[in-house]
């Protein structure tokens, strides 16, 4: 592998100056794709738009990300930095900012390293006493030498470089639970004697998930005026950590938010057996904790929530119930294909609404789709107890402050409305909080903030 790293020091300008690479500043124009998140299921999948501007500063332990732009229902304004042992999470649509509780440099400069092959290059010559020589491959036609590289955080990388130009052509890894990671570099133009490719994709299991153009790059400027926090920001206390172990909340009688972390579900006690609605990460764990309080009654069904691929990761769990699992009919095939046994599932298709009622509780799944998010969107409704279980559309920071409501939100909101519904309690998939309809109203009466920011 040394080699290989020191052809690639000089191809990016020499070993002296990549060693004095101290700084890097990018402004980028992003288009993404909604791969497995987008509104339908399967390709092609929803393109969205987004301006990047990334710094950093090797020396000072500096790294600012600002990003801008909207997708998948959502629209965002904001950007971290982070300054040594301090950081901050600025939201310039709601207008404020957060102090970090753990700021990370690795951690948060990692994605901007592994997208910029000088720097990846950088790390090379820092740790080329860990890398290995895997072998000789063609790629695009050429030749290439594949080196790893173990960054300070993160799975090792492969990186191909051209035998004949050394320059850096493509890098891969697997990340868990997404699966393969493909980095792509092309279009090189040299900045003050340095290679930095014009553009960059990136595909996730061989579909495309990133584009990048890079509009402009500056090298070993200084970047303290983009790393600093804009004088009319609310300053904000940072939201209690959801809990890391399970959790079985009881917030009305028979009705269970489980869940640790970000993925929660909603059990519901019936009659005689238990209606589970919510298919995260998680569910086999969620189960075991809901078995410890309700002991003698089955889980008969499962519901899926919308399409979304960290959305049925429970169809598996559910099926080893036994459980008959709800789902439109627009995504039955990607239910079936997250199960076990996609042929043996039970499926009930819902159209519209299907109801529960063993004539002491009645629960309704009612689809309240189209939304920005999805087509097709199952929500949880027990009119008795005025509570509602959705999915993706409503932000509950466990602290209970409420940032303006997202077009998702605005949706739900839209929804409640025309559907009539009385609801006084609402819980998701991602939150251990227990929202009011107040909370809602509080978003909806916030408008987004045009705060002032640093223009890089």
């Amino acid at each position: 592998a040394g080699e290989v790293i020191d052809a690639a020091q000089e191809a990016y300008g020499g070993t002296e100056a990549i060693a004095n690479l101290n700084s890097v500043a990018r402004k980028s124009h992003f288009t993404t794709w909604a791969t497995n998140q987008s509104r339908s299921p399967g390709p092609p999948w929803d393109e969205n738009e987004q301006m990047n501007f990334a710094a950093i500063d090797f020396k000072q332990k500096t790294f600012v990300g600002k990003n801008k732009g909207s997708g998948n229902g959502f629209d965002f304004d904001g950007s971290q930095i982070i300054k040594g042992d301090e950081g901050w999470q600025i939201s310039y649509r709601a207008g404020t900012v957060t102090p970090l509780a753990e700021p990370d440099f690795d951690t948060t400069s990692g994605p901007f390293i592994r997208v910029t092959a000088p720097l990846l290059v950088k790390q090379l010559q820092e740790r080329r006493h860990t890398s290995h020589w895997l072998g000789e491959v063609d790629f695009n036609g050429r030749p290439h030498d594949v080196i790893t590289l173990v960054m300070e955080v993160g799975p090792a990388l492969s990186l191909y470089f051209d035998q004949e130009t050394h320059l850096l052509s493509r890098s891969e890894r697997v990340l868990p639970p997404f699966g393969q990671v493909d980095y792509r570099f092309t279009e090189y133009e040299t900045i003050d004697g340095i290679p930095f490719s014009k553009s960059f994709k990136l595909y996730v299991n061989d579909q495309p998930n990133i584009y990048i153009d890079y509009k402009s790059t500056k090298i070993n400027a200084p970047i303290d005026a983009y790393a600093s926090v804009p004088d009319n920001l609310q300053w904000v206390e940072a939201a209690p950590p959801p809990p890391t172990d399970v959790e079985v909340q009881e917030f009305k009688e028979g009705v269970f938010l489980v869940g640790a972390g970000t993925t929660y579900a909603m059990f519901v006690e019936m009659e005689d057996h238990v209606v589970a609605v919510g298919g995260t990460a998680g569910i086999p764990e969620r189960i075991k904790a809901l078995r410890e309080v309700v002991k003698d009654k089955p889980i008969k069904f499962g519901v899926m929530t919308h399409h979304h691929n960290d959305h049925v990761l429970g169809v598996p769990a559910y099926q080893d119930e036994g459980a008959t699992v709800l789902t439109v009919k627009e995504h039955e095939a990607v239910v079936r294909a997250a199960a076990s046994d996609a042929d043996s599932l039970k499926v009930q298709l819902v159209e519209d609404r299907y109801v529960f009622d063993d004539g002491n509780r009645q629960l309704e799944i009612i689809d309240i789709g189209p939304t920005p998010h999805v087509k097709h969107l199952l929500v949880a409704w027990l009119p008795e107890e005025g509570v509602l279980f959705e999915a993706d559309h409503f932000p509950n920071p466990t602290n209970g402050r409420m940032q303006p409501a997202q077009p998702v939100t605005k949706r739900l909101a839209e929804a409640i409305q025309q559907m009539e519904l009385d609801v006084k309690l609402i819980v998701g998939a991602h939150s251990p909080r227990v929202a009011t309809i107040d909370d809602l109203r509080q978003a909806l009466a916030l408008s987004p903030v045009q705060a002032a920011q640093t223009s890089p």
